[in-house]
């Protein structure tokens, strides 16, 4: 890990006038299922508005200087939790743009970058594919007042199987995780297999499709380390972290951890791919959505969701 630590997701392309904004300075891919990721603090040691000091290398990318250029009048969810993104607003949505560069630690920057960490085998298991990441700037626009399209989202539809739906989430980049990671939907290009393809995932649970867009399909420690580092949780740990939020997909669902937004357990019963429709409001009891679809990575819990949604429930994705 690297850089200060903020709050704590184991595969393919898309496409911004800015009001007064805030700003700091300047396939084929999922986590490990079997494993829990590393991390270097404790959330026994860190309180939620903690800021901790990570050393980083000298130049490397970083939560605390890569920039963040939100407008004013985004939607405070947004100005809150995203980082190292710029996010405008139309009248109908919340553009974000990145160029999908993390603010982590990867095998897949390349030795010569100082974002470069040696690639880790876990034992022996693990391997990386032979691309590299590289800056991929595009930008997904989540509509302002989503329309369902009256799913009911079953095992069926969430088959793993790429074009089996007419109502599955687009291969590529159809999501924007937290530190400005594409997300992808859960399924592998034909003719591979997503558990197979975990085998390449770096420690950051994520890895780099041919054309080099960095990307999730999974739960990280990567949008939690944001989570940590806005003081909205404790630790970074898939799993154990006091709050888990990891992004946002195209269409206006929000993707979570094991937990709400309060940090409260879901409640009520979730769907195929571990969605549900509810209120997400934050510890201070401010509602950012109400009624809004979202769905749960979290390998952990008693339906075990592992990954990112397949199935799109609202009708419009803009890319």
């Amino acid at each position: 890990m690297h850089s200060r630590l903020f709050f704590l997701l184991p595969l393919l392309p898309l496409a911004c006038s800015s009001s007064s904004s805030t700003s700091t300075p300047t396939d084929t891919g999922i986590t490990s299922l079997d494993s829990t990721p590393s991390d270097t603090l404790s959330s026994d040691t860190l309180s939620a508005d903690t800021h901790v000091a990570i050393d980083a290398p000298a130049g490397a990318r970083t939560i605390d200087n890569c920039t963040t250029d939100v407008s004013a009048d985004a939607p405070a969810f947004f100005r809150t939790y995203f980082r190292c993104v710029t996010i405008i607003t139309t009248a109908d949505a919340v553009v974000i743009t990145t160029d999908d560069l993390p603010p982590h630690l990867s095998y897949y920057y390349g030795a010569s970058s100082p974002n470069y960490a040696t690639f880790d085998v876990r034992g022996g298991d693990y391997h990386p594919n032979p691309n590299k990441l590289k800056s991929k700037k595009f930008s997904i626009k989540v509509p302002k007042s989503p329309v369902a399209k009256g799913l009911t989202i079953t095992s069926a539809m969430v088959d793993g199987v790429v074009g089996t739906s007419k109502d599955e989430f687009a291969m590529g980049q159809v999501g924007v995780a937290l530190d400005a990671v594409a997300v992808f939907n859960p399924l592998a290009a034909p003719g591979d297999d997503i558990a197979t393809e975990r085998f390449t995932f770096d420690e950051y649970d994520a890895h780099p499709a041919p054309d080099g867009v960095y990307h999730y399909h999974t739960s990280s420690k990567g949008p939690l380390e944001v989570m940590v580092a806005v003081g909205a949780s404790k630790g970074a740990t898939p799993g154990s972290a006091s709050v888990e939020l990891f992004g946002v997909m195209c269409d206006g669902t929000i993707v979570f951890g094991c937990t709400e937004l309060d940090g409260s357990a879901p409640t009520g019963t979730l769907d195929a791919q571990g969605g549900h429709v509810g209120d997400i409001k934050d510890a201070a009891g401010a509602v950012h959505f109400a009624a809004r679809y979202h769905t749960h990575v979290c390998p952990t819990s008693a339906t075990g969701r592992k990954f990112t949604p397949e199935i799109q429930y609202y009708s419009s994705c803009g890319l």
